[in-house]
């Protein structure tokens, strides 16, 4: 396993904006980041593993030291756009670009990317409000690969070689300090062309298990909220009341 370095991962973006953090093992990327007080433009915190990591909904990210991807970046945005599809669908771009278009990655509303209809990203978004400003706390993991099989974990080991990891994380980065900078004219269409599920059938659940939808899936609107045609009405659903099945 190759491992990272700052030279690497930080190659052509400005040093004078970040704070940098490249730990051999932490309990949580976004909780060490958290921790951290924001006094540059951007807090980049990465491991080589995690002992807690998590994700949507409080579960667990399983995050084992193999040479998968776990970071952390930390900022003021002011684009007023959906961070968990921007980042998804940013994500999405630097992997078709690492990998000279040989790979192509999905997403799956609101915040995972898939190959080949396998997950191969989650990413997990929190805030905090500092100053009555509010600050994003901005969770990436991606499996290059992971020694404990299960059909929902994709796995994008057999060609890293043509997507090394470092040049991975640092496109990712340029991407999304990019974004924070200049927003993303279009992001709406751009998600939607990349989503694998736009007009499919999905069950939609409530958080809480009680409500159970079925229906087609249209695309989202300026809020990220998922578009869902049922027999009777056409629902705008937020990723915080529900999750969706029947996608890996």
């Amino acid at each position: 396993m190759h491992k990272l370095t700052q030279k690497g991962v930080l190659k052509g973006l400005n040093h004078e904006n970040i704070d940098f953090y490249l730990l051999e093992t932490v309990d949580s990327t976004n909780t060490f980041a958290k921790d951290k007080e924001l006094l540059k433009n951007f807090l980049i915190v990465i491991s080589e593993r995690q002992t807690a990591g998590r994700g949507r909904h409080g579960k667990q990210w399983y995050s084992p030291d193999s040479g998968n991807i776990y970071m952390t970046i930390k900022f003021k945005d002011k684009n007023n756009i959906p961070l968990s599809l921007i980042i998804g669908l940013l994500i999405s771009e630097s992997i078709e670009s690492v990998s000279g278009k040989k790979i192509s990655a999905g997403l799956k509303w609101p915040n995972d990317l898939l190959i080949n209809k396998q997950k191969v990203c989650g990413i997990l978004v929190e805030s905090e409000i500092i100053n009555d400003e509010i600050e994003f706390i901005v969770g990436i993991g991606i499996n290059y690969a992971l020694p404990k099989k299960e059909s929902w974990r994709g796995e994008i080991d057999k060609i890293a070689k043509i997507m090394p990891r470092e040049k991975l994380i640092n496109s990712i980065l340029h991407a999304i300090i990019y974004y924070a900078e200049n927003g993303y004219p279009n992001w709406l269409a751009a998600w939607e062309k990349r989503c694998m599920h736009i007009g499919d059938e999905l069950k939609v659940i409530s958080n809480n298990q009680q409500d159970e939808d079925v229906g087609i899936f249209q695309g989202v609107d300026e809020k990220g909220n998922m578009l869902l045609k049922t027999s009777n009405e056409l629902k705008s659903i937020s990723s915080g009341e529900c999750s969706i099945k029947g996608i890996y």
